[in-house]
């Protein structure tokens, strides 16, 4: 059967099947593309220049950059100097910058000024966030200091470890004129620094409410602030002159405090101070000696008007023989008032379970707890251990935890109280010894 053909002015009339589709990513606005865009790693949001002419200019625009140098070949570094030429130096003014991620290493096609021009541009563009990586030269970034604390709009920074130059013989010191009056959330690791600077630079920062701080110092060390209330805190113990720290945080209500390097020649310091405020406390202390148990002990009542505590102890491997680590020996347990939940991660032999028992005595509020034996390692170092003296002592038998929640209304109450009563035997046992 012969098919009738169609005349040629009728196939001019036929539907274009794309015509009913709608392109739907040239409909969106530009302030929602800019969004998806910063979402992107600048590389590739570089690449939608080629999708229209629209997308030509529009990735310049976004308002996060990520200028990343690390572990590139010396031709993926022209490329990133090209990025920041046409992504930050050479930027509309109308278009401000909130974020940027600078961690550029020192590759020799950098010019000496290019690390403080890109500070300089952000900074008359209001920038907000700023992060600077570890890849950074130490050069580029202690003559670039002076920049980075006069940017006054800036609301949240983060600085790689700043330690006193090798080629210089002076001491360390921030610059002279701080202008960080909305700085909000700081985050810094110092080493071998004055202890007096760092109060300086707090003295200085109004608004500081979240203070990121590593420190490795070598003197006694006092941190004041009347506007923190989240601090972490973390203490690499390089000295054995390092055996004071004192906290005055009137506001302070998030701690998380964590120490590295104790050893034998290398004490926890004793924390000391006032945090009226605190609600919230997280301990993490490794490596610790029989020596330092009166620090420990001290830091908890340092701590006690917290509502909620996680607490991680750990001892160092050359003490063969247990030892208590949350109460100071001849002296009661810290009171602890408002205490709402208690966590506590550690190895829960005699000595410590007992300890336990005892705070347990000092929590009238205490509405969950859990406990979590942690079985010490064996090594070459802790080989002469008599593994009888480290097994827990956690009543139920074969459990590696006991949690009980909701004691406040009235869930494992019998429990509970089973492992408060432990008490009278634990101190019939001590009097009677």
């Amino acid at each position: 059967m012969a098919t009738t053909p169609i005349p040629i002015d009728s196939q001019s009339q036929l539907p274009d099947p794309n015509a009913n589709e709608i392109d739907h990513l040239s409909a969106l606005p530009d302030a929602l593309l800019l969004t998806i865009l910063s979402l992107l790693p600048l590389r590739i949001a570089a690449r939608t220049s080629f999708l229209s002419r629209r997308f030509c200019h529009l990735w310049r625009a976004r308002p996060s950059l990520e200028l990343i140098s690390r572990d590139l070949p010396p031709p993926k570094c022209d490329n990133v100097v090209a990025m920041a030429d046409s992504a930050l130096l050479r930027r509309d003014p109308s278009h401000p910058l909130l974020s940027l991620l600078l961690d550029i290493s020192g590759y020799a096609g950098f010019k000496d000024s290019f690390f403080s021009s890109l500070l300089l541009k952000a900074q008359s563009l209001l920038l907000r966030h700023l992060t600077i990586g570890e890849s950074c030269s130490s050069w580029d970034l202690l003559h670039s200091l002076h920049i980075i604390f006069s940017i006054h709009s800036l609301q949240s920074l983060s600085l790689p470890t700043l330690r006193p130059s090798v080629s210089s013989l002076q001491a360390f010191q921030f610059p002279s004129s701080i202008t960080l009056t909305c700085l909000k959330s700081l985050s810094l690791s110092l080493v071998d620094i004055n202890p007096a600077e760092i109060n300086r630079l707090l003295s200085q920062l109004p608004s500081l409410e979240d203070l990121h701080l590593q420190i490795c110092v070598a003197d006694p060390m006092l941190l004041s602030s009347q506007s923190i209330r989240k601090l972490e805190l973390i203490v690499v113990v390089g000295c054995e002159n390092f055996d004071i720290l004192e906290l005055s945080m009137s506001l302070l209500e998030f701690l998380c405090f964590e120490t590295h390097g104790l050893s034998i020649n290398k004490s926890l310091p004793h924390v000391h101070g006032a945090i009226p405020s605190l609600r919230k406390a997280v301990i993490k202390l490794d490596e610790l000696h029989k020596k330092d148990a009166s620090a420990a002990a001290g830091l908890l009542k340092c701590i006690s008007q917290a509502e909620e505590l996680s607490l991680h102890l750990k001892e160092s491997e050359d003490e063969m023989v247990p030892f208590t680590i949350m109460l100071e020996p001849g002296k009661d347990p810290p009171n602890f008032p408002n205490l709402k939940s208690l966590d506590v991660t550690m190895c829960c032999h005699k000595h410590n379970f007992e300890a336990v028992v005892a705070v347990l005595h000092h929590c009238p509020a205490l509405e969950s707890l859990k406990l979590v034996h942690e079985f010490p390692k064996f090594t070459y170092r802790s080989r002469l251990r008599n593994w009888e003296d480290w097994v827990s002592e956690l009543p139920c038998s074969g459990c590696r935890y006991v949690y009980f929640r909701n004691l406040h209304l009235g869930e494992n109450v019998k429990e509970f109280e089973y492992i408060k009563s432990l008490n009278n035997k634990y101190t019939s046992k001590r009097q009677a010894s």
